[in-house]
């Protein structure tokens, strides 16, 4: 007899007024579908284990999805990319690398022309956006991927290394140029051979239009990672799938810790964005319930977000 479950989102969730917002906002996004320039799209790879949330003490970092394991390490005096930044970028990295057909990808003639492209806005200080993506840019540019699967029969590995070159200027072009070379200035990165085949096998697309404003409402990575979970998800799921929470936190909650109090933390918070998340679902949200002996959640099928990828040849 089927296990009995009950819905994990009452009707009338007890939200913060911003989500209440965002979910609003989400649900008129829905009405059409994105067009070709409002189409993002990341890579399998980093659908199913992505950065840390915060910053870590480590310079190592692990998460698990069933029998895939990705370990990300970076030297310790630079540290671990962290928070949305990274997402954004990775995001960025994978549609130019996809679009351009190219393993060197320019970010502009300055970082301002960067952060435009990224939808940052442009803030200075200590904690303002140019210094954290200059951090986060450092850290990401020095960190190096691998990547396990162990199903208990078969063991394999690989290492994926991200960025082979980097060339970043910090200072505005017009600043520091010397002679009428237009792009002698200009930032690069040099995607490792590895990464880009990576990135652009059969990425995952989704709709960039509800990452802005998830990043501008919520500023939650938890919420991005969801998000861009589900639309994968969603694309290959044909019947009701139940996942353990256990597996759920080890995938989504490596920050928490497995504790009675840290478990209750991570279903509190995976419970809040998820809420929030399936607002962008308009077609056919997905329906998702916890079972009653309280392990884990049913995943019942939906529709993405956003149609197949176009044809880019």
């Amino acid at each position: 007899m089927e296990t009995e479950q009950h819905s994990l989102f009452p009707m009338s969730p007890i939200v913060e007024d911003r989500a209440l917002e965002l979910v609003e906002l989400m649900a008129s996004i829905g009405e059409r579908d994105p067009s070709d320039e409002e189409r993002g799209y990341i890579a399998r790879m980093l659908v199913q284990a992505c950065f840390p949330y915060r910053r870590v003490a480590s310079n190592e970092f692990s998460r698990v999805a069933n029998s895939f394991r990705m370990t990300m390490m970076a030297p310790s005096e630079v540290g671990l990319p962290f928070g949305v930044m990274p997402r954004l970028i990775f995001m960025w990295m994978t549609r130019e690398a996809l679009f351009k057909k190219d393993r060197r990808l320019e970010l502009g003639h300055s970082l301002t022309e960067f952060m435009s492209q990224l939808d940052l806005p442009l803030t200075g200080g200590k904690n303002g956006t140019i210094t954290r993506l200059r951090d986060q840019m450092k850290r990401m540019a020095s960190s190096t991927l691998s990547v396990t699967y162990d199903n208990g029969r078969s063991w394999s590995l690989r290492h994926v290394g991200m960025i082979e070159e980097a060339e970043l200027w910090w200072e505005e072009k017009e600043k520091i140029k010397k002679d009428d070379q237009p792009d002698l200035w200009n930032s690069t990165i040099l995607l490792s051979e590895s990464f880009f085949r990576e990135i652009t096998n059969r990425p995952v697309p989704f709709d960039m239009r509800v990452v802005h404003l998830i990043r501008k409402k919520s500023q939650s990575p938890l919420a991005l990672d969801l998000f861009l979970w589900l639309n994968y998800r969603l694309k290959y799921l044909s019947r009701p799938t139940e996942i353990p929470w256990k597996k759920l936190q080890l995938q989504f909650g490596a920050n928490y810790a497995d504790t009675r109090q840290g478990r209750f933390e991570f279903k509190k918070e995976f419970s809040k964005q998820m809420e929030i998340v399936r607002g962008a679902f308009k077609k056919a949200a997905p329906s998702i319930q916890e079972l009653t002996d309280g392990t884990g959640i049913k995943l019942l099928p939906g529709e993405t977000s956003i149609p197949a990828i176009p044809s880019l040849s």
